[in-house]
This record gives C-alpha cells, sequence and structure tokens, in this order.
C-alpha cells in the first residue's frame, strides 16, 4: 500500500509538470494531417457502394485472415493512415500494424452509423468494439468515431483519418492511466 501511495505521490507531480508547458510547432499530427490532405485532394475519387461495403467489411470483424487476404485490395501501397495512435505512411507498415492489433484483440467490429459523401472524399460514422483481455479481464471498449477516406481510382484507400476519442475507448482501460482519464474528463 506504501509503495502504491509513494508511486502516487511521484507520479502526479510528473504528469502536472508535463502538462504545464505549451509544446513548440510545428505539431507533427496536424501539420501531417493538413499536408496529406491537400496533397490527397485530386487524385481521390468517391466509391461505388460494393468497394465501401469491401472497407467496411475489412474492419467488421478485424482478423489476421481478413488482412492477409485483403490488404492489397482495400489500401494503395502509398497511404496515409492516422487512427489518432499511430500515423503510417505505406501498406506494408500499416498490415504489420493491423496484424499486431488483430493479435492483441480478442474481437473488434465496426458497424457503420451513417455515411456522409462530400465532393471527392467519404466520411464514415461508425461505432467500434474491441474486445481485448487485460491484466487477465476481459475488457469492452466501445467507442463512436468519424473516418475520413480518400479512395483512388482502382477503389483502394489511400487516404485515412480517424477522429475518435481514445481516452473514451481503449485508455480508460490502462492502469494508473484510466482512472486519471476518467477523473480529467469528469473535471
Amino acid at each position: 500500500m506504501k509503495s502504491l501511495m509513494l508511486t502516487g505521490v511521484l507520479l502526479v507531480p510528473m504528469l502536472l509538470m508535463g502538462c504545464s508547458s505549451t509544446p513548440l510547432g510545428p505539431y507533427g499530427y496536424t501539420d501531417n494531417y493538413l499536408e496529406r490532405l491537400d496533397n490527397a485532394a485530386g487524385s481521390a475519387v468517391l466509391p461505388d457502394d460494393a468497394t465501401l461495403s469491401r472497407f467496411i467489411d475489412f474492419y467488421s470483424p478485424l482478423d489476421q485472415d481478413r488482412i492477409a487476404s485483403s490488404m492489397d485490395q482495400i489500401y494503395a501501397n502509398d497511404l496515409y493512415f492516422n487512427d489518432t495512435l499511430v500515423t503510417l505512411r505505406d501498406r506494408n507498415t500499416l498490415q504489420k500494424h493491423l496484424l499486431a492489433t488483430a493479435d492483441r484483440l480478442s474481437h473488434m467490429s465496426l458497424q457503420p452509423v451513417n455515411v456522409i459523401r462530400d465532393d471527392n472524399q467519404i466520411y464514415l460514422v461508425w461505432v467500434m468494439e474491441a474486445h481485448f483481455s487485460l491484466l487477465g479481464r476481459e475488457r469492452l471498449s466501445r467507442t463512436i468515431g468519424i473516418s475520413q477516406l480518400r479512395f483512388n481510382q482502382n477503389g483502394q484507400v489511400f487516404f485515412h483519418q480517424d477522429f475518435w476519442d481514445s481516452s473514451q475507448g481503449l485508455d480508460q482501460h490502462l492502469p494508473l492511466l484510466g482512472p486519471m482519464t476518467r477523473w480529467l474528463r469528469d473535471h
């Protein structure tokens, strides 16, 4: 008990110090997004319903067999992918990331809520359910988000930006970080 209390006494000031300063620019996440968004504008085409359904099916459920067999059809080789946790630039790295994600999860599915077609891109509003084991307990993360997608003429995604609150999803289940995330959200 004393060691847990000591850890908290040491950890809280360090976390507060990390929040006390403003980071210097450029802001990688935002700048990368805006740069790739501008670069991707001219080459995007709206996908047909079958292509969009294939994308949604790829994530419902996310599993290693589906990733291995469908990755080349779903994603372009050169891409921009950001799921708020990582930013990736090519299909092979994304495939490794998704395989590792599927390996850590018991099950993950994506339920579409709405599809918004805007000029040359899709905004897919979704609810994601992820089942995983943490510290020997099965957990469920259920969160809502939006994917901004741009497809090339071959029906492959080359721009994929997810907007979702990881503190509502995965972060709240992590030891130490979860209680603090929930406290910050409530205050």
